[in-house]
């Protein structure tokens, strides 16, 4: 096995406990990461806005990937080394087939997301008294309508569907299998994350380029669908105990959970 050089970690299920905490455990195996010149690289579909400054403080990292592949940027100075996207044409195809649904979508443009008031007003509720209900206040801008949005932006980073069941999701999954040139996948069973011709997978790798890093020497962790082709492009594919079975059938080794620091027990494994 080649020494790892890189290390891409998806936040939510991996890094992240079910607090939205990160173990001290993990923690300093960060730390140890960058004293031996070992990157840790959050990937992430939350926004820029979303990988909070405490958390980037927690990963000891120095770049990052967010929005499942749409950017990638240096933490110090929020410089963009990498940065995909859906054009706006192709936006407004696919937000026109999601208005056919009884759906709930929301655009994503310069590390926010963009929703309806109601919808907003919707999410705050089912969420409430967790911590996804806080994340959403410090991720999300209201608009009175997307569509207006979209008139008025150069670009669309992603756009994340939450649908009222997973057999909704498959009709919606079906509905925009034939656009060309997208990329969609899923972290629940209820949603789809759609986003231009990129993945997490492929920026992991195009930054490792940036950095004089073969894929040889990337390990990527992760827990769900949206973290499949990740894992899939690294030399080495990590799966965490509590991660889906397709996840875990892709992965090379199947560490502990994210409750017991089953990020910090694979780095300790394979690169420390």
């Amino acid at each position: 096995m080649a020494e790892i050089k890189m290390i891409g970690i998806d936040l939510d299920g991996t890094a992240l406990d079910s607090r939205k905490l990160i173990s001290e455990r993990n923690i300093e195996a960060f730390r140890r990461c960058r004293e031996n010149s070992i990157y840790v690289v959050p990937v992430t579909g939350r926004p820029i806005s979303g990988l909070y400054r405490e958390y980037i403080n927690d990963l000891s990292c120095e770049y990052a990937i967010c929005t499942n592949g749409a950017v990638a940027f240096s933490t110090d100075n929020n410089r963009e080394l990498i940065h995909h996207n859906l054009g706006i044409e192709k936006a407004k195809e696919i937000t026109s087939v999601l208005d056919k649904f009884a759906c709930h979508y929301e655009l994503f443009n310069g590390g926010y997301g963009y929703v309806d008031r109601k919808h907003f007003e919707m999410m705050l509720r089912r969420f409430s008294g967790t911590p996804l209900r806080t994340y959403l206040m410090r991720t999300r801008k209201i608009v009175k309508s997307q569509s207006d949005l979209l008139d008025s932006v150069s670009h669309c980073d992603n756009i994340y569907v939450l649908a009222e069941s997973s057999s909704e999701r498959e009709r919606i999954r079906a509905a925009i299998d034939n656009i060309k040139d997208i990329f969609y996948t899923c972290s629940a069973e209820d949603d789809v994350e759609i986003g231009g011709n990129y993945s997490k997978g492929q920026t992991l790798i195009e930054l490792g380029n940036l950095l004089g890093i073969d894929k040889s020497e990337i390990m990527a962790i992760g827990d769900s669908g949206n973290d499949l082709n990740m894992l899939k492009s690294a030399g080495l594919a990590v799966a965490m105990e509590n991660a889906t079975d397709e996840i875990k059938q892709a992965a090379d080794f199947i560490t502990l959970s994210c409750e017991e620091s089953g990020v910090a027990h694979a780095i300790y494994k394979f690169a420390l």
